[in-house]
């Protein structure tokens, strides 16, 4: 696995650990129509990758829908000790000449559990639905 492959498996995995990784991507079977593809992406600087791309993707339609998650919008920006970086860093992995990783902070556990909730909760609205009968609330008094 390379380094984009291992990061969106520490993403993807948690929730979807049937998820296939190819190259920078990845993808999740949502039904049996619908598959998402997960991938980083990069902004105005090539070598930076600082969001994820997820498509919704559809057998016989081609894709349905895309949304680009900003690592800054779900991570914030992150204190470290660098002397550079004395007002924080937003996260994000650069890719130095085939040498990709994270770019002074590291994410940590609970980075990496809001990332995973963030794409669960997105792909969760292409998901079929199962209605039980069992009431979702229940009244006190």
């Amino acid at each position: 696995m390379n380094f984009f492959e291992q990061e969106l498996h520490r993403i993807v995995a948690p929730k979807y650990p049937d998820a296939t990784y190819v190259g920078r991507a990845c993808y999740v079977r949502l039904n049996e129509l619908n598959r998402a593809k997960i991938q980083f992406v990069t902004g105005i600087v090539a070598n930076q990758y600082h969001a994820l791309r997820i498509s919704i993707l559809n057998r016989n339609e081609g894709q349905v829908d895309a949304l680009l998650l900003n690592l800054s919008d779900i991570l914030g920006k992150k204190q470290t000790n660098n002397p550079n970086f004395k007002n924080g860093i937003t996260p994000y992995i650069w890719d130095d000449y085939g040498k990709a990783d994270w770019y002074v902070y590291h994410p940590n556990s609970r980075d990496y559990r809001q990332l995973t909730e963030a794409v669960s909760d997105y792909l969760e609205v292409f998901q079929e639905q199962t209605q039980t009968a069992d009431p979702q609330w229940q009244q006190t008094m």
